[in-house]
């Protein structure tokens, strides 16, 4: 079987380290075999997720271009609104088309960054669902 004859959804996982607040962390997911289309991004956090408007962690799923790219292709921020253990959340995906277009040999990552203080980032798994283009 050839990759162009899969149909629906492909997932891609990757594991997420416990991390202190303030401290980045960018964990590759997966570096893409074929071009694709992205159809969502969730994080399932490990524990529970506090928000804080002045002290939060953002996460992004980048497209790192075949690892010098900067296109976010979906974001969620902990300023506003709590996480809760084990239960995934779809990330707010970009509303630029193209940028839910990968193509092959690109690598897709989760970016955690900063603001303030920041917040502790627990264990969890970020997971981004894909179509072969």
């Amino acid at each position: 079987m050839r990759f162009d004859e899969l149909r629906g959804d492909l997932t891609y996982a990757a594991p997420i380290p416990p991390t202190a607040a303030g401290t980045a962390v960018e964990v590759p997911i997966v570096r893409l075999p074929f071009a694709a289309l992205i159809t969502e991004i969730v994080w399932v956090p490990g524990a529970a997720m506090v928000a804080n408007g002045a002290n939060y962690v953002t996460l992004n799923a980048r497209n790192r271009q075949a690892g010098t790219g900067t296109v976010v292709m979906a974001t969620r921020a902990y300023n506003a609104g709590n996480g809760v253990a084990s239960t995934p959340e779809a990330l707010n995906l970009s509303g630029n088309a193209t940028d839910l277009q990968p193509a092959a040999g690109d690598v897709l990552t989760a970016h955690f960054t900063h603001t303030g203080t920041g917040l502790a980032v627990p264990a969890g798994l970020v997971q981004v669902k894909l179509r072969i283009r």
